[in-house]
């Protein structure tokens, strides 16, 4: 499998719903080791998002994934040793919105001690929309990185936080102001390997995600200097699956009661769109 990407598990129709389950440990999806908190490998919240989109779309196969909406990410999935977890991915249709899918995404985990009840987790929800590419022209203009900073030097970041070069996809960012900042970013493993290695993954790949949204969260630990968890993503939309680099902009939008709300834009080398992120929310650990 995919070194980098989460996938999903077997699949159990009911009606009109699919429900997909596998075991995940830190063994079956070693990325997970290059992104620690507070000491536990934690499955990133992009992620989350990422097996949403491959869920919906293997509800609607003969559509493309466009949009997410109303994304909460409810509660860590942390893993303690070689514990494993049961994930779940449940995506049915909506009446009321017949391009909208709705994903839930829980896991179920052994008892530490024999006896007690399993451990049961909400994880994350949104809903996912499907439909036909909407065609951008290309509009961004092209930024210079030649002699910008490392992108490992934002990583003054809180003790508490530790990532690895499977998760941490920044090559060179510039901060030109305390509430924005520009980054370029690659796929995991180098400029050369692409977004999306699996082809029985149809989704948005987990890692372009990653690499954009990290650019947002960066910018809310360099404004915070905390701990921050993500809360919510109100919109998102993707264009296209670039080949290559993409830069990023994340700007704070708002900052209130130790939540920030960002929103970030992102397109590839030739200044074409690849995807907006509107209203993603982190929340500073007390």
């Amino acid at each position: 499998m995919n070194a980098f990407e989460p996938r999903l598990g077997d699949v159990v129709e009911e009606q009109d719903t699919l429900r997909f389950e596998r075991s995940m440990d830190t063994r079956t999806d070693p990325y997970l080791l290059d992104h620690v908190v507070e000491g536990l490998p934690v499955f990133p919240a992009a992620y989350l998002v990422g097996l949403m989109t491959q869920a919906a779309h293997r509800m609607r196969p003969h559509l493309d994934v466009v949009g997410v909406r109303d994304v909460r990410f409810v509660q860590a999935a942390r893993f303690r040793g070689d514990r494993a977890l049961q994930l779940a991915v449940t995506a049915g249709p909506e009446e009321t919105e017949p391009a909208g899918i709705p994903v839930v995404i829980s896991s179920r985990m052994a008892p530490p001690r024999v006896g007690s009840p399993h451990i049961l987790r909400t994880h994350g929800h949104g809903r996912v929309l499907l439909g036909a590419p909407e065609e951008r022209a290309a509009r961004f203009q092209r930024i210079d990185f030649s002699g910008a900073a490392d992108y490992a030097e934002l990583y003054a970041l809180p003790r508490e936080i530790r990532h690895g070069p499977a998760f941490l996809a920044g090559l060179r960012y510039q901060r030109p102001s305390p509430d924005q900042l520009l980054a370029l970013v690659a796929p995991p493993g180098g400029p050369g390997r692409g977004w999306r290695e699996d082809a029985a993954a149809p989704g948005w790949p987990s890692t372009l995600l990653n690499a954009i949204l990290h650019v947002g969260f960066s910018l809310g630990v360099l404004s915070s200097a905390r701990t921050l968890l993500p809360l919510e993503l109100e919109a998102a939309e993707l264009y296209a699956i670039p080949e290559g680099q993409v830069q990023v902009f994340a700007r704070l939008k708002a900052v209130q009661g130790g939540r920030m709300a960002l929103h970030v834009v992102s397109w590839d080398g030739q200044g074409r769109p690849v995807g907006v992120f509107r209203g993603f929310v982190l929340q500073e650990v007390p």
